[in-house]
């Protein structure tokens, strides 16, 4: 039974952290768009575009919402590029990796449904195995969640040692094709969002997770407090 209770425990810490992860990059991917125009100007985009500021945050609005599959594509999205108008912003091969990226978030938005259900049959499991589901949701909270947290402690360690080779592993991971391998000279979306901002929202990211691992933490202390 206590082994049983273990296993459930370690799949319901996993779970959670798995939502709690995916909903951070949403936060931080999703959540301000004043974060994006900052990013714009640390890093000189719209020079090195050839636009100006309130477009290109209106065209990274428009990217979102394709992300989130409120836009149906984004070959339709044209801008004002160096003096030119009416100018198509993404090409064929920046359009194609956008496709792959959304397939990616979709897919990230299936898993987190299946494991906060994983999540629901864990703790229904726990009640029937030993009816005693405020012990085994505290517990997991504080203890689950520090053990996960310790692990995602030394991932981080080891990828910002080197931020660049665990970058380019990461999409050859993710993608099958090359798509994302793109020329600053020819591709807007590499201006865009150039390596220093992929580490920037990283850190974004880190600091929305953080967040949540403490409110977690809290409430399994709070909850152990409640039936003692």
């Amino acid at each position: 039974m206590k082994l049983m209770r273990f296993f459930l425990g370690l799949i319901f810490s996993f779970s959670l952290m798995f939502i709690v992860l995916i909903t951070s990059i949403e936060i931080a991917a999703y959540s301000d768009f004043s974060f994006y125009e900052k990013e714009y100007n640390k890093y000189a985009v719209t020079t090195f575009v050839g636009i100006s500021m309130p477009e290109l945050v209106d065209i990274t609005k428009d990217m979102m919402s394709y992300l989130k599959g409120r836009r149906e594509n984004i070959s339709d999205i044209r801008a004002n590029i160096n003096g030119v108008e009416n100018v198509p912003f993404f090409n064929e091969k920046e359009i194609a990796h956008m496709e792959d990226v959304k397939e990616l978030f979709t897919a990230a938005a299936y898993i987190r449904h299946l494991l906060v259900a994983v999540s629901i049959i864990c703790l229904i499991l726990s009640k029937i195995f030993n009816g005693r589901i405020l012990d085994f949701l505290s517990n997991t909270l504080i203890f689950g969640t520090l053990f996960t947290l310790c692990i995602s402690g030394i991932l981080v360690f080891i990828i910002s040692e080197n931020f660049e080779k665990y970058f380019i592993l990461f999409h050859h991971m993710l993608f099958e094709n090359d798509f994302w391998i793109l020329n600053p000279a020819t591709d807007n979306l590499i201006n865009m969002v150039p390596q220093g901002f992929f580490v920037d929202i990283t850190k974004r990211i880190l600091i929305v997770f953080s967040a949540f691992i403490i409110f977690m933490i809290g409430s399994g202390m709070a909850l152990r407090k409640s039936y003692k």
